[in-house]
């Protein structure tokens, strides 16, 4: 099972070793979790789905938020080790229980390719060395757009931000509307073509 048909689906990407990035990124201590709350609990009170890789870190803090608001369309990616040397302290540590459904049948190497095939828009919360493959993989599976705020990060190289479809904001606040417009537009494409 994917997504809920006719649904929207909102991915949410960002560090899952918060401590590190927020301070290479001159965050305070607990901004990223605050922000991925803030943004789980929005997309439930909307009524739109989200897809996350729930380890740890801020795509788990997002699918709490996101239950704690009475989401009811949140799906969980989990991918499996291809061997017992590939499975990740944070994976024995995640919660994909706390969706409603289960994607378990795909790597780690195809996680990116599949969180940008089934998410409508890409919600960046901060950086890191996972966070940047999952939004490389949008050049390649239809152009998934990239919303990326821009005060929880130091910033993109201009050579990768030249190839995807990246939508910067400046704080949280105006992620909510770009995620609006960034979703009202593919329902127009989508009725138009």
């Amino acid at each position: 099972m994917e997504r809920k048909e006719g649904s929207q689906c909102v991915g949410i990407i960002g560090p899952t070793n918060v401590a590190l990035m927020e301070e290479m990124a001159g965050l305070p201590s607990g901004k990223l979790e605050s922000v991925a709350g803030e943004i789980g609990g929005f997309l439930a009170e909307q009524s739109l789905g989200m897809v996350c890789v729930p380890v740890k870190g801020v795509p788990l803090w997002a699918l709490e938020g996101y239950k704690r608001a009475g989401g009811k369309n949140a799906l969980a990616l989990w991918p499996r080790p291809s061997n017992l040397a590939e499975t990740s302290q944070a994976q024995t540590l995640g919660s994909p229980e706390l969706a409603d459904r289960v994607i378990d049948d795909l790597t780690w190497g195809e996680e990116p390719f599949e969180l940008a095939r089934i998410s409508d828009c890409l919600v960046v919360l901060g950086l890191s060395c996972g966070t940047m493959i999952e939004m490389v993989a949008t050049k390649w599976i239809k152009g998934t757009p990239v919303l990326a705020v821009r005060s929880l990060m130091t910033g993109i190289p201009a050579e990768i931000a030249a190839e995807l479809d990246i939508r910067f904001c400046g704080d949280v606040e105006s992620l909510k509307g770009i995620i609006f417009e960034t979703l009202a537009g593919l329902d127009t494409n989508r009725t138009t073509s």
